[in-house]
């Protein structure tokens, strides 16, 4: 009777052994499959005609406008598709000629626009599809920069006739997937020959 009562006791603990054990096996699969699966968000720039895009248009007024975009593409490179993807640019700093920066007026994140149409609505970003974000862009019959945010502040409005480099330190996020983080050092002498832009970090 004891012999019963132990074997009856081990089978019911190696059972509910298994029990967990297949619990927890199944939670570190989900947990694998998840994490596999996720959104993995991507943005970069190079220097290529893609990133470096000059448009040219008739305003509402009837004005020839002539005009030279920097953007920045967003990718994803996981399965799932990225929702609400945003980007902002959420620094923006001169870089001096020994490399240091300093901080300008430019103090709260801003939303960027996207390439197509001006648009700043978030976007669900699938894999296998770039986007274009637009940082700024310069026209070739007038100086100053133009920043590709809804609306520039009245005491930011200095930093359109700077002549040198910015530092645009952008972040692009989504409901779903890991905030990414990336810089760009944009140069800009008043001359829209003089335009260059090229990737820090």
């Amino acid at each position: 009777m004891l012999f019963m009562c132990n074997l009856n006791m081990t089978v019911a603990l190696i059972g509910a052994g298994a029990a967990i054990a297949g619990g927890l096996l199944n939670g570190a699969y989900q947990h694998a499959r998840d994490w596999f699966n996720q959104p993995r968000l991507r943005i970069d720039f190079e220097e290529t005609d893609a990133f470096k895009v000059p448009t040219d248009y008739k305003a509402q007024d009837g004005r020839a406008v002539s005009e030279i975009y920097i953007r920045a593409r967003v990718q994803n490179t996981g399965h799932q598709i990225a929702k609400e993807c945003v980007v902002y640019l959420a620094r923006l700093e001169k870089v001096h000629p020994s490399g240091s920066t300093t901080s300008t007026v430019f103090f709260d994140s801003r939303e960027l626009a996207w390439g197509a149409g001006w648009k700043f609505k978030p976007r669900n970003v699938p894999r296998g599809v770039d986007f274009y974000v637009d940082l700024m862009r310069v026209s070739k019959s007038e100086t100053g920069w133009n920043f590709s945010v809804e609306r520039v502040l009245a005491n930011e409005r200095d930093l359109q006739s700077y002549s040198g480099t910015y530092r645009f330190s952008l972040v692009v996020t989504a409901d779903n997937a890991k905030p990414v983080f990336c810089q760009i050092d944009i140069t800009y002498n008043g001359d829209w020959h003089s335009l260059s832009a090229v990737r820090v970090s």
